[in-house]
């Protein structure tokens, strides 16, 4: 299975690097590459099955791939990064049956304090910024539905576009440091996601043929 991550952990250790160092055309060069090399253990784990988190996973990555590409215009890479983690939120709804954990009401908390801090600063992007808070935080709270890696990822998640938020809004956060440090958690919580789905699906069992087997994945916790 970790076989599956190495081309993305080598664009994802290059791109890092050419960020740290201000490599600026390397950096542009590999940032496309990023979501698509992710998005290879997921295919090579489609014969194991569940079918729909396995899709909701690749269009996950999708849209987030589009929204890598458009960030420079902030509210269509937005927009993109919602439908994201609406796809990821698809995946924790599907692919896992445990309640979601008790603790990610402290997301709702982070949403309120996030908005608060930014709320000076966001002029006429106070509703997309709004309504993304609030599907990230949901994003997150549904992760803790599956197991250690989809609920760090989320966590992971939060963590960065939260520091996202603070570099674009304000003036805080600024500098190279923390471009590495907000697209290291961007990239760790992807990665934690794609694990946690991958080590369901392993669990799961191989499925004997290519139709959807939704019972086999809704009759198991």
């Amino acid at each position: 299975m970790l076989i599956g991550f190495a081309p993305f952990a080598t664009v994802a250790l290059v791109h890092l690097v050419a960020k740290a160092a201000g490599a600026v055309d390397l950096d542009h060069a590999t940032k496309p590459l990023l979501m698509p090399a992710l998005a290879i253990p997921v295919v090579l784990a489609a014969r194991r099955g569940p079918v729909l988190p396995l899709v909701a996973a690749l269009l996950a990555v999708l849209f987030s791939w589009l929204g890598d590409l458009t960030i420079g215009e902030l509210v269509v890479g937005l927009a993109f990064f919602l439908v994201a983690h609406l796809a990821y939120s698809t995946l924790f709804l599907t692919a896992f049956r445990r309640r979601v954990s008790w603790w990610a009401l402290a997301y709702l908390g982070w949403w309120i304090a996030l908005v608060a801090a930014l709320w000076p600063y966001l002029g006429g992007l106070r509703i997309p910024v709004i309504v993304y808070g609030l599907v990230l935080g949901a994003t997150a709270a549904l992760a803790t539905r599956g197991n250690v890696g989809t609920t760090l990822g989320g966590l992971a998640f939060v963590a960065s576009d939260t520091l996202l938020g603070l570099r674009l809004f304000t003036p805080w956060l600024q500098g190279r440091a923390a471009d590495v440090v907000i697209m290291a958690l961007y990239l760790a919580a992807q990665t934690l996601i794609v694990l946690g789905l991958l080590r369901r699906t392993r669990a799961a069992g191989p499925v004997p043929d290519a139709r959807p087997r939704l019972d086999a994945w809704q009759t198991r916790s």
